[in-house]
């Protein structure tokens, strides 16, 4: 697929594509999975309007492992559904506008205090209304308006992209064998970066993509490339790139230190 064809349109991610994708790179990485129920989802949907309010790719999300994560964990915090359920029966407290932020992570306490909330910006829909823009902030924050939230991934769909990556195969054992390359704060680098790794031979995985998180995959080379376009929160792009093979990783290596420059669109 070419850039200008993945900018037109999206392949999107599906549950049985992530699934699978968790599986070949570490087998039983999916175990503890338990989806929600029927009952728990609508329960979940009716202050927002419906199931049909929900984005398809959370839903399926739900429907897949919205009970329990097992061993992934995608943030500071919890996806479950029993525990979001339990955080809505609170009368007293005021809550966003339902119509427009639906809450699907809670933050968790630490020593650094608590960490804020995910939501989904509900009047902002992708295009094939699969998904919808995300958020992160403390609800009492995003209530005030003292506050601007962050967007640490513009959607769900790229949030579960970076993290399963990363979870899967960027954080193996030894952490050191990824390589971590700066690409800018060239707009154009995504796209550069883009044509370099499929002239290499890799290629889109099951999980789809979007315009600022590509996974890339090199099956001969049993490798992963993760693309990530510049953001509010990181300025610049980025790639992250890891072989399950130390020989494989340092010529991967040697390859692009090579053509850095044409990288970062430079």
């Amino acid at each position: 697929m070419t850039w200008s064809k993945l900018l037109e349109a999206p392949p999107p991610l599906s549950m049985t594509g992530l699934l699978a994708f968790m599986e070949r790179w570490k087998p039983g990485s999916t175990q503890g999975f338990e989806p929600a129920t029927a009952d728990q989802i609508a329960a979940l949907a009716k202050p927002h309007g419906g199931l049909d309010t929900l984005p398809r790719v959370y839903r399926e999300f739900l429907e897949s492992m919205g009970a329990a994560t097992g061993g992934l964990r995608l943030m500071w915090g919890t996806t479950s559904i029993s525990v979001l359920l339990e955080d809505l029966e609170d009368p007293q407290r005021e809550r966003p506008d339902s119509r427009r932020y639906l809450k699907f992570a809670i933050g968790e306490d630490d020593y650094n205090g608590r960490h804020p909330d995910d939501f989904f910006e509900l009047s902002r829909p992708t295009s094939d209304g699969r998904d919808a823009a995300l958020l992160r902030i403390h609800e009492e924050d995003l209530v005030s308006g003292k506050a601007a939230a962050a967007q640490p991934f513009p959607t769900f769909s790229d949030l579960l992209r970076s993290v399963i990556v990363a979870r899967v195969s960027l954080e193996a054992v030894p952490r050191k064998q990824t390589q971590y390359y700066n690409l800018g704060p060239n707009r154009e680098a995504p796209a550069k970066a883009y044509e370099f790794f499929t002239r290499l031979g890799f290629s889109l995985t099951e999980l789809g993509a979007s315009s600022a998180v590509i996974p890339l995959e090199h099956p001969e080379r049993g490798a992963i490339a993760l693309i990530r376009a510049p953001s509010t929160l990181l300025p610049r792009a980025g790639v992250e790139v890891r072989a399950r093979d130390k020989t494989q990783q340092a010529l991967l290596n040697e390859v692009i230190e090579d053509h850095k420059q044409e990288l970062s669109g430079g």
